[in-house]
């Protein structure tokens, strides 16, 4: 009977992340509580990938024990898919293991900068706003169901329902719309007359209001875009006589975010704000750096425009847990870092968020020197 090692299961499916058909010796602890099968993907954290890349290196194979994997099936209790996750499965227990045998890229010791392929779908705006009418109503049922939303998102559905239904307002819908004096608060009245604008129905004065706003933004913008650029060594100031076209992408780029979400569901809403994208782009974006400040932090090995998809996939791993978290620490800052940190691609990404749900740091973790990939934290 052959007996797996840990790194011969590392080799044949661990280190390129490839699933795994698990037979099982009867009699066996594993055999009696999973069956004679399970189908799975081998877990580590940033530690022990590294431990056996070293262990490989030496033949013949001699390790054996407890090795984690994530149940890909949905037939066995939520309790053994924990401990499959949490203990493991015994090597001496296997006693065959099928897989594909095609060759996979193994990203973990890539210093590629990767790309993630994407189907572009156009969408044809409607005219005159009317798009608003389907957004409100998708808004409307967010909030209805209970699912989080970020500050702007919140904004846009006050200023929404304002326009649709302004007499079905609540008493606390009303206090987040109006100050002390009942006149709109700037947040709401900036999305409320952008939403009368693309319906044509705004007055002149209103236009007039608009436009301060606009440019009072502006300037907000510039100030922001100064205070991460001063952090980084340099000043917007700078920046612009050094270098002005990066000046003027930089300023877009702000002028354009938006706070972007990144899971679907859930009443804690899991989101960039513009201090977390520039405090994560202007570290991890090799785009996004002005000089040589930053360039101990490690780079996202993806491309620029793809950063926030992998954020997502990210944060998808993990939505659950984090939930879960402040439901029972509603004050408290969730963290994944050192064996913790989470796993996608090939990379082991380091996080934490606030407990409004705002992101306030991710990077990929540096890898060990020994990987030969040229990394930094």
């Amino acid at each position: 009977m052959h007996n797996y090692t840990l790194e011969e299961i590392y080799v044949l499916t661990g280190r390129d992340d490839k699933t795994a058909s698990l037979e099982f010796i009867p009699g066996t602890d594993s055999y009696n509580k999973y069956g004679s099968s399970i189908t799975v993907t081998f877990l580590y954290t940033q530690d022990e990938r590294e431990q056996m890349e070293e262990m490989i290196k030496t033949e013949p194979f001699t390790h054996s024990g407890k090795i984690k994997a994530q149940y890909l099936l949905y037939d066995i209790s939520p309790e053994l898919i924990n401990e499959l996750k949490d203990t493991g499965i015994d090597s001496e227990d296997i006693w065959s293991i099928a897989y594909f045998k095609g060759e996979a890229k193994n990203t973990f010791h890539s210093s590629e900068i990767r790309t993630i392929k994407k189907i572009p779908i156009q969408i044809k705006q409607l005219p005159k706003g009317g798009d608003f009418d389907w957004i409100y109503g998708f808004n409307k049922k967010m909030a209805e169901s209970g699912v989080g939303m970020t500050p702007r998102q919140r904004n846009l559905y006050l200023a929404l329902k304002l326009y649709y239904e302004s007499d079905k307002l609540t008493d606390e819908e009303k206090k987040e719309i109006y100050n002390e004096a009942n006149e709109l608060n700037e947040p709401i009245i900036w999305e409320y007359l952008q939403i009368k604008l693309h319906r044509e129905e705004i007055s002149d004065e209103e236009t007039k209001r608009l436009g301060a706003l606009l440019t009072q933004k502006e300037r907000n913008d510039m100030a922001i875009l100064d205070k991460y650029l001063k952090q980084a060594g340099s000043s917007l100031k700078k920046l612009a006589k050094d270098n002005i076209d990066q000046a003027v992408k930089l300023l877009m780029k702000v002028g354009d975010f938006k706070d972007r979400k990144l899971n679907v569901m859930g009443k804690i809403p899991i989101y960039l704000d513009i201090d977390s994208f520039l405090h994560v782009y202007m570290r991890h974006v090799e785009e996004m750096k002005v000089n040589s400040h930053f360039e101990h932090k490690d780079n996202f090995q993806w491309a620029t425009e793809d950063v926030l998809t992998v954020m997502e996939h990210v944060v998808k791993e993990i939505d659950e847990e984090v939930q879960a978290f402040f439901v029972e620490k509603p004050n408290g800052r969730y963290s994944r870092y050192g064996g913790q940190s989470v796993y996608f691609q090939g990379d082991y990404y380091t996080l934490h968020i606030e407990s409004n749900g705002r992101i306030s740091t991710f990077h990929k973790n540096r890898k060990n020197a020994a990987m030969a990939v040229k990394a930094a934290d």
